[in-house]
């Protein structure tokens, strides 16, 4: 596994103290008195400021501890919480060993919370607090609350829309008139009605468009989270606990080297899926997205490098925006019986109703593949010895890159109108497996993770 836990060493025990009286009258012997005097001469730990909040974020704390017992005392105080826990707000792992404790840097932030409770980080509390604010997604939180109150009215006002789309086209069509004047603008500048409640720092469509699909995947990722880390073996079984964490982790590097996937929604990206070849074959080239921290550019450099996720990292729509329903999913092939289109990049409207818009999954992500994803992790704990499918070698990890691809990827996700996301059943099942240390994409995810050990590695050198 991911050597993200490192075992801190217990300390040395220091031999008891020399017999003062000795042949050389009464003189320590020579590494007594030289342990006596390092013990004698060992400071107490510095004191050091720190914060503490609870896993809300209702109210903040400054403590000063030299200890973690000091810290938790004075923690316990400010929030009394029945066998309260220290856990980092960065990533929530729990500091549980006070060696490990001194090595962390003042002001460092912790969440204080019980030893059962689901520890909310830094990125999925700001996550949670952006979906909040965002206009756009109160908006898509008011249609799915619509929808699920109002199915057949709401099926009609988007058939209704759609055919008024298709006349409008037509007429357009007829006059030989452009699909829409403002579609081809990209810049806030030149279409800013398109931009009304969009962040500021978005400057083009494509930006903005392509911040949708970042969102979409991370919305996957927290559902993923939360489902694993609240299921009872992820509570009960440390073993399994660091297994997770580390599929986690992966994810999240994954993630991070194909850029959240963000080429899906954006019509500048040059690669596109094959359904958009089938309506249009004169695509023509465009502009890469822009790098992120050194350190993200660093991990999609690898990815890129290596082809990791090419195949997947594609666009959906054609260089002017046009998206085309892939069909539901008993539909063979990608093809909508309904030709369902549209263009989010043409006006406002199209932007708030493409948010209906699913990317479905085809293996249905909370009915087969986390369980089998858990299942393997349980299998992983509690038959270690068992073998590899393909290498009759001991199994180490579980298919991480399988179990990404068909939670994020297109590999298993196909985009739908709302009428055509079909919410039945399905009979297909997950593909994830265990692997030993032959196994190629268990290779490739732990090339991919020492990417950030090396370029630590680089900073403290530096």
């Amino acid at each position: 596994m991911l050597n993200y836990f490192k075992d801190v060493m217990a300390p040395t025990t220091r031999s008891s103290k020399a017999e003062a009286d000795n042949k050389d009258g009464g003189i320590c012997t020579k590494v007594a008195l030289s342990e006596n005097c390092s013990e004698n001469s060992l400071p107490p730990p510095q004191m050091k400021g720190y914060k503490i909040t609870d896993n809300e974020r209702t109210k903040k704390y400054g403590i000063g501890a030299n200890s973690l017992q000091m810290l938790k005392e004075k923690a316990i105080l400010k929030f009394p919480i029945k066998d309260l826990k220290l856990y980092l707000s960065t990533d929530g792992f729990e500091i549980s060993d006070d060696d490990y404790f001194q090595t962390l840097a003042a002001q460092t932030l912790f969440i204080v919370a019980g030893p059962d409770e689901i520890i909310t980080t830094d990125a999925d509390f700001e996550f949670e607090k952006l979906r909040k604010n965002s206009p756009l997604l109160r908006v898509a939180d008011i249609i799915y609350e619509f929808i699920e109150h109002n199915p057949e009215q709401f099926r009609k006002m988007i058939t209704d829309y759609e055919n008024r789309k298709i006349c409008h086209k037509q007429a357009l069509d007829r006059n030989q008139q452009p699909y829409d004047n403002k579609t081809q603008f990209s810049l806030r500048t030149e279409h800013s009605e398109w931009f009304e409640g969009q962040e500021e720092r978005c400057h083009s469509k494509e930006e903005a468009m392509a911040r949708r699909a970042q969102d979409r995947m991370r919305s996957y990722y927290y559902k993923t989270k939360e489902e694993l880390t609240r299921n009872k073996l992820y509570r009960q079984n440390l073993k399994a606990r660091h297994i997770i964490d580390a599929v986690l982790e992966q994810f999240r590097y994954l993630l991070i080297g194909c850029d959240y996937f963000s080429t899906l929604f954006n019509r500048k990206c040059p690669k596109k899926h094959s359904i958009v070849q089938q309506h249009h074959d004169d695509e023509t080239d465009a502009s890469a997205m822009l790098p992120n921290k050194r350190l993200r550019q660093v991990i999609k450099e690898y990815t890129a490098r290596h082809q990791i996720l090419d195949e997947w990292s594609v666009s959906l729509c054609t260089e002017l925006g046009d998206f085309y329903c892939q069909g539901s999913y008993s539909d063979n092939g990608n093809c909508c019986a309904l030709k369902h289109t549209i263009n989010p990049y043409a006006s406002r409207e199209n932007l708030i109703l493409f948010q209906v818009w699913n990317l479905d999954h085809q293996i249905e992500l909370s009915r087969s593949i986390l369980p089998a994803l858990i299942d393997n992790v349980r299998m992983l704990v509690e038959q270690p010895q068992k073998k590899c499918t393909l290498h009759n070698k001991r199994v180490i990890d579980i298919s991480v890159l399988e179990y990404f691809l068909e939670i994020f990827s297109l590999k298993n996700l196909k985009l739908v109108h709302i009428v055509c996301h079909e919410k039945t059943q399905r009979a297909n099942k997950s593909n994830g497996r265990l692997v030993c240390a032959q196994c190629h994409e268990y290779k490739i995810v732990q090339e991919l993770m020492g990417v950030r050990e090396n370029e630590e590695d680089v900073d403290v050198a530096s």
